[in-house]
């Protein structure tokens, strides 16, 4: 089952790459923008971390739930069958951002709470809670009602759920670490070469949401 769940949601990410980059896009470009501005999140010195810029990273995180949604909203109208512009996944997405924002507020609570107990107790819960914000711009639910719903939903698939989050990320990091190195060394570090890499790294980083939905759609057909 891990196997044909893996294959259906990098064929169906493949299938949409154009709807999908249509709305990451943006997005990619606005937080490189938001990190040309204030800085980047994360500053290196010798290739350790030396700081972060709390500016830069509050601002650039103000701005993931947002960007989630609209994925949310064009994966939505591609399983209907009529893939949409930026702006009808970005009404939705608006219509419903203080719930999301306060969906993704109490699950970054719930995951930092499985980071004091370990790495895997962080993982579990972030995969027994993903399904809330579609739930809530999908199912227009409040947000603990749908944390609840998405806890009980992923009851039954937690485990090939946890496992293919996992493997997608981890190919999707490889695969756009690899990319961002050729195109460093083909454009250098300059601006061009940077928001081509965001771009990249943002479209690779949709096969997430895409495994997410593909779990999320199955939980929500009856039990035979």
């Amino acid at each position: 089952m891990i196997g044909q769940r893996f294959r259906e949601i990098f064929y169906f990410w493949w299938r949409h790459l154009a709807p999908l980059f249509l709305v990451v896009a943006p997005f990619a470009l606005l937080n490189q923008a938001v990190q040309w501005w204030l800085g980047p999140t994360v500053i290196l010195k010798d290739d350790t971390i030396n700081s972060i810029n709390l500016n830069s990273t509050l601002l650039v995180l103000m701005l993931r739930p947002l960007a989630d949604a609209v994925i949310i909203a064009q994966l939505a109208f591609i399983q209907a069958g009529q893939p949409r512009g930026l702006l009808a996944c970005l009404i939705p997405a608006l219509t419903r951002l203080p719930a999301l924002l306060a969906t993704y507020f109490l699950m970054g609570i719930a995951v930092s709470l499985g980071w004091l107990a370990f790495f895997f107790p962080a993982l579990w819960v972030y995969a027994r809670l993903c399904f809330a914000p579609y739930q809530v711009l999908l199912r227009n639910q409040p947000p603990l009602v749908a944390l609840q719903d998405a806890f009980n939903r992923s009851q039954d698939q937690q485990w090939p759920l946890l496992l293919v989050l996992v493997m997608v990320f981890l190919v999707a990091l490889l695969v756009s670490s690899a990319i961002s190195t050729l195109i460093g060394q083909i454009l250098g570090n300059g601006l061009t070469g940077q928001a081509l890499a965001a771009l990249v790294a943002a479209l690779l980083g949709t096969v997430t949401n895409v495994a997410v939905f593909r779990f999320w759609t199955l939980s929500q057909q009856p039990s035979s």
